[in-house]
């Protein structure tokens, strides 16, 4: 169960997490909410060996502009290979529908993308890694944007309550290239997460909602940086 010693690694890692964003002088901060639906499990086989074969989907809407304004929409399905009981190897479609901050032309995106998930349970905390590598198709250019996503999750339970867990995440983004539609090589944004999870039945499922901070930082280049405060809800279905 979470300690006084975990919660303290956990605000630790919270705030290196803030902390590493390379904010500027020139920031323009919003607040807003995210809304997402995770849910992944196994292609069974008619044979009497389980299948390695696995699904994936998760869907997404977010509101910016101090919650008033719709501004992205995510689907995303893939499919996946297990290599091992904690490694998983996914690939995958997204689309993407983009209705930018502050006015502009709505746009779409189609987007191909690997990943490799991994987890381990390491005492209380339950570890997990994700990278992902991302292949970008916009309406808006001709080019290819490639991205690197590196994830990184730590969950704990909490001891006052069995169906509830302490949980912690990052994300790094990083363009790998330039392109026509206004990406440039380099970090391009980070995110990080602190909440709370909610299981009403741990011992039978696995499903369970998050709900927390989410701060996203953008880095921008020639434009002020975007710094957004965001209540997220998360839903995971398994």
């Amino acid at each position: 169960m979470l300690r006084r010693s975990h919660i303290l690694v956990l605000l630790a890692l919270l705030i290196h997490g803030l902390l590493s964003s390379p904010v500027r002088a020139q920031t323009i901060e919003d607040e807003g909410w995210w809304t997402a639906v995770f849910s992944q499990g196994d292609i069974y086989s008619d044979s009497d060996i389980p299948s390695r074969w696995r699904w994936w989907f998760d869907g997404h809407a977010r509101f910016q502009d101090d919650s008033d304004g719709f501004d992205v929409s995510i689907v995303r399905p893939g499919i996946g290979y297990k290599l091992t009981d904690s490694t998983t190897a996914w690939m995958g479609y997204g689309w993407i529908r983009t209705d930018p901050i502050g006015g502009g032309p709505t746009f779409d995106e189609n987007r191909i993308w690997q990943q490799l998930t991994w987890s381990h349970q390491m005492g209380d905390f339950r570890i997990g890694l994700r990278p992902r590598f991302e292949q970008r198709f916009l309406t808006t250019g001709e080019d290819t944007g490639l991205r690197f996503r590196q994830f990184a999750a730590a969950r704990a339970p909490i001891s006052v309550d069995k169906r509830l867990t302490m949980v912690l995440w990052d994300e790094v983004f990083i363009h790998l290239n330039d392109t026509d539609f206004g990406t440039r090589a380099g970090f391009n944004q980070n995110r990080v997460f602190f909440g709370f999870g909610w299981n009403r039945c741990p011992e039978q499922t696995k499903s369970r909602v998050e709900i927390g901070y989410l701060n996203q930082f953008i880095d921008r280049r020639s434009l002020p940086n975007r710094m957004n405060h965001l209540l997220a809800v998360n839903f995971f279905l398994q």
